[in-house]
């Protein structure tokens, strides 16, 4: 079952119960919708959908807003629609949830209430980018400023699985981002990283730089979470900066007004495809004892029901079981810190 927080994004609870249903409807989830139930009731009776072996309503009378500060909203409200959610995954009644809510509380949450995998340092966030060839994944994408080698080791073992196991890749490529693809090229996080997953047995291709990544010859490009927020967001202006420039020149033209109505099909099919984020559904989050997907605050209905359907897949995929196996296998796992050692 997977929990959706109903209550947290920038829409009205409606858009994402519906979207919610749609899952239900086309991908065969089971559902617990949690937020304001009176709502929710309502909503689900003017959906003409009220099946209580596929939905259950979780009712939480608080909501954390974009604008709070995550560490103080979870201290004053106890019973968010965020911690409802993670607390349904960690007794159990959930697998996974969805939340276009506040990203910060959302995280924070999640440790609180669910915890990471054991062995794991730090959870990260991942994102797809466009690129020529389809897509690869950039992890971290704004989980973790401050990163330690052994870090990014770990984001690109648990980046490898999602593209193997969620993405169908057959050995997906991994690229660490730097400033120059020679091995030599980078600060001291880039350097120290390079040298263990050298020694890997993946598919470790060595550094990439920025404009490599939209060649789309590497699947999951690591990073640490400050460089690869910025990535992102350099990355999802650039697409909108395109289409408003070539509107800019062709406003006042026309004939060039009538080529760009000719080729806005290809255009549509190919460019806004690709760079719509409501196709995935938001951001998956690895390394937490539950799977996770953080969408964007502006998500509607397509995007929360293909989000619910991304988080379905890594239940069904059981990425995090294969996250820990790989780890394991490459004496990546964070190392328990002795009782004696214990302050």
């Amino acid at each position: 079952m997977v929990a959706v927080d109903v209550m947290s994004g920038e829409h009205p609870p409606e858009v994402y119960i519906k979207g919610a249903v749609n899952a239900v409807r086309d991908f065969n989830v089971k559902m617990a919708l949690v937020g304001d139930g009176e709502i929710i009731e309502t909503a689900l009776k003017k959906l003409k959908f009220e099946d209580s072996r596929k939905v259950k309503v979780f009712h939480a009378e608080e909501v954390i807003r974009m604008h709070e500060i995550p560490s103080v909203a979870l201290k004053k409200k106890k019973n968010t629609s965020i911690q409802v959610c993670t607390r349904l995954v960690k007794e159990g009644v959930c697998e996974g949830l969805w939340s276009a809510g506040n990203t910060g509380a959302t995280l924070i949450s999640a440790i609180m209430h669910m915890g990471k995998i054991e062995g794991i340092y730090r959870p990260a966030l991942s994102t797809y980018l466009p690129t020529l060839k389809g897509h690869c994944m950039l992890i971290d994408a704004g989980g973790n400023m401050d990163c330690i080698p052994e870090y990014l080791a770990q984001f690109a073992i648990m980046g490898e699985v999602f593209a193997s196991r969620v993405q169908d890749k057959k050995n997906p490529s991994i690229g660490l981002l730097s400033i120059g693809s020679e091995k030599s090229k980078g600060n001291e996080l880039i350097l120290k990283t390079h040298e263990i997953l050298k020694k890997l047995d993946c598919n470790f291709v060595g550094n990439i730089e920025g404009y490599d990544i939209s060649d789309g010859d590497v699947d999951v490009v690591v990073c640490d979470g400050f460089t690869g927020n910025i990535v992102l967001k350099v990355t999802e202006r650039v697409f909108k900066l395109m289409i408003e420039l070539l509107q800019q020149e062709i406003e006042n033209n026309l004939l060039q007004r009538i080529g760009f109505a000719l080729m806005y099909p290809a255009v549509k099919k190919q460019v806004y495809k690709k760079t719509d984020p409501r196709a995935y559904g938001g951001a998956p989050v690895l390394g937490l004892n539950g799977s996770i997907v953080v969408g964007h605050g502006s998500s509607d209905a397509y995007a929360a029901c293909n989000g619910v359907h991304m988080v379905n897949n890594l239940i069904k995929n059981k990425v995090n079981d294969l996250i820990l196996k790989r780890l394991g296998q490459f004496g990546l796992l964070k190392k328990p810190i002795a009782e004696d050692a214990k302050v």
